[in-house]
């Protein structure tokens, strides 16, 4: 990957956002989906619950901006390796921008309509 042709900070935020997806999508696992009491009948509620809370939407929220941001941004740097013309590059710039708002303010409205719906959380 030539990083000219990304920039410093493209490629400097993949890297960091790589690391704290890993750790963010541990923690998520670890929480949610291996807990000990994970075969007890209350543990549905449990998780709804916890998932619900503000604390751990605002995880949620931070996990998904860097999903979106890191997957948009890997396309974004296969597309640099392309050497595109510049229109077509502006494209599919703006092409990305618009995925990226249209998954991030989905990936939102599911979280809050899910802990809304659920009275547990807000």
């Amino acid at each position: 990957m030539n990083m000219e042709k990304r920039g410093f900070w493209s490629w400097f935020l993949q890297r960091i956002t790589a690391l704290l997806l890993v750790m963010g999508m541990s923690v998520h696992f670890f929480t949610f989906h291996f807990s000990p009491s994970r075969y007890a009948s209350r543990y549905y509620d449990e998780i709804i619950h916890r998932f619900c809370s503000p604390g751990w939407i605002a995880f949620h929220i931070c996990l998904l901006a860097m999903v979106v941001f890191h997957g948009l941004n890997g396309l974004w740097g296969i597309l640099a390796d392309f050497n595109l013309s510049k229109r077509a590059n502006c494209f599919f710039r703006q092409i990305l921008w618009f995925a990226g708002f249209v998954l991030f303010g989905t990936g939102i409205y599911i979280l809050i309509w899910f802990a809304t719906r659920n009275n547990s959380g807000f």
